[in-house]
Formats: C-alpha cells, structure tokens, sequence
C-alpha cells in the first residue's frame, strides 16, 4: 500500500474518524450504523502508522514495539494471552479477529496518540479496535525479566483493555463512558484483584449524564472510577452477569441506554440512579470497597 494511496483513504475519510472520535454525543443509530467504518479506519490509521515496528503474534493478537522494548514484548504478548480467556468468558464474547496491541516506550510517546499532557498516568488505552500500552519498562521498577512479568501480569492493564474492547465490539459503540469503565475495573478486579484506589473527598456521586458525557473533565477522577465499578457491581449482583450482557446486545442493536434499562433492567435510568445512591452511600463506599 502506498503512502500517496494511504494519504488519500485518510483525507476521505478524516471527517469519519472526527465523527468516530465523537459519537458518544451523535444519534444512537448513527453509532451502530457507523461502527463497523469508524473502526476499519481506526485500525488501519493505527496499523500504518507503526508499519515499520518490529512485531510479534500469537495466536490472538499481534504486537507492534519499538526496538528498546524486544526484551519485554514477549512478556505483554504473554499477560494478553493469559487474560484472554477469563475475560471472553466473563464478558460473553471475543474479538472477531487477532487485536492489535501497540507498545510505547514511555508516557510521552503514548500521550502524543491522543494529544494528553506527557504527565498523562495511563497504562493502557483502547481505542478503535487497538490496545495501546505504555512498557513496563517505563513504570516497573525491577530488572529481573521474571520479576517484571509476575509485576505486569498482576498489575498491568490487559485485562481492562480488552474488557473494553469486548464492549465495545458488543454494543458496537452504543454504550455510556461509566458502564465500559465499569465493566473493565469489574473484569479486572475478578481476574487480577486489582482495584482503583477510591475517592478520600466525595460527598456526592456524579451523575449519570456527567458520568457519560463529561467522564475525563470530572474533577474527583477516583470518585468516577469507583462509581463506575460499583455501579456495574449493582447491575452484576441485582441481575446477574447474563442480564449486562443482554444489555449491551440491546443497545448494540441501537437502542437507548433509556429505553434498554427499561426493557432489560425494568426502570429507568433515573430509578437506577436513585436505588444505587440508596443501596450505595457515598460515605461508606467511595473510599474503599
């Protein structure tokens, strides 16, 4: 594939990745229908960029690092094939082809994909189709390869990356920010035992619509993470696990969250909102769990 061919699929459909990187405000018919174009482009943007990355693969995914991480690529392609199986079988389903994962050699390389500070604290990110992954080099303090893969494989993002990714390929992009945030903390808490740190200042939760459309702009940024998982957690212990995945086919058909909760959960998203802050006071929840 050439550059000129490249740069030309990219400049007609730059306007499709605009809208892609948006739709959580657009229609929710425009979301679904639009899914399967905004990722192909999402994908291949991502894959010609690190055309020229040494990779590796396994049976699931395929890796893209830079040379200075050779020695820990085997270890990341390792950790997501160690999770792969507990998440499909938790979350219902499984990538419709191997994934592409990218890995940064440092914060500053990752932030530059999406435009964040280089303070920017993530360890993973899913977007479009492509898990991208900031080295464990860059955050792990230890030398020994053993050491830092038994660190990585327990603290790293894998799990919560591709539980995002699940999502997103079941409700092909229909879905609230806190109900995606929600079901990667609760995947990776039951698979790893990792949990967020909570909030230590929450008086209130947030809600519903600040949850989804405003989710990175919140100022107490632990308090919508933990909210997030215990909502979910809501959802997973009233109804069980089956009912969520009910819920995100649903809205994969391009349905909205309104009327899904109504016709899967029976109420509304108000009457959720207020049986949650109910069941869960934020005193007594949001700072530890």
């Amino acid at each position: 594939m050439s550059s000129r061919w490249w740069s030309g699929i990219a400049a007609g459909f730059f306007a499709l990745i605009v809208a892609g990187a948006n739709l959580v405000r657009a229609p929710v018919w425009l979301r679904t229908s639009s899914y399967g174009a905004v990722r192909w482009v999402a994908e291949a943007h991502a894959a010609w960029q690190t055309r020229q990355w040494p990779e590796i693969e396994s049976p699931h995914f395929r890796l893209r690092y830079r040379e200075q991480d050779a020695a820990v690529a085997p270890i990341v392609l390792a950790a997501a094939e160690e999770v792969y199986a507990p998440v499909e079988e938790m979350l219902g389903n499984a990538p419709r082809r191997q994934t592409l994962i990218i890995l940064y050699p440092d914060r500053r390389s990752l932030a530059l994909q999406f435009g964040w500070p280089a303070s920017e604290s993530a360890m993973g990110v899913y977007w479009g189709g492509v898990i991208r992954v900031l080295s464990p080099l860059d955050w792990i303090s230890a030398e020994d390869l053993q050491d830092i893969a038994r660190i990585f494989t327990t603290s790293g993002p894998m799990a919560h990356e591709l539980a995002h990714l699940l999502v997103d390929e079941r409700a092909r992009g229909n879905y609230p920010r806190w109900l995606t945030e929600g079901l990667a903390q609760y995947v990776e808490k039951k698979i790893t035992g990792f949990t967020m740190p909570g909030s230590l200042t929450a008086r209130e939760w947030y809600s519903l619509r600040s949850m989804d459309y405003g989710f990175d702009g919140l100022p107490d940024q632990a308090l919508a993470y933990r909210q997030s998982l215990l909502m979910t957690e809501y959802m997973v212990d009233g109804w069980g696990l089956a009912t969520v995945h009910r819920l995100l086919d649903e809205l994969g058909k391009g349905i909205t969250l309104e009327k899904a909760f109504q016709e899967i959960l029976g109420m509304d998203l108000e009457a959720f909102a207020v049986t949650f802050t109910r069941e869960y006071p934020v005193e007594k929840y949001a700072r530890s769990h």
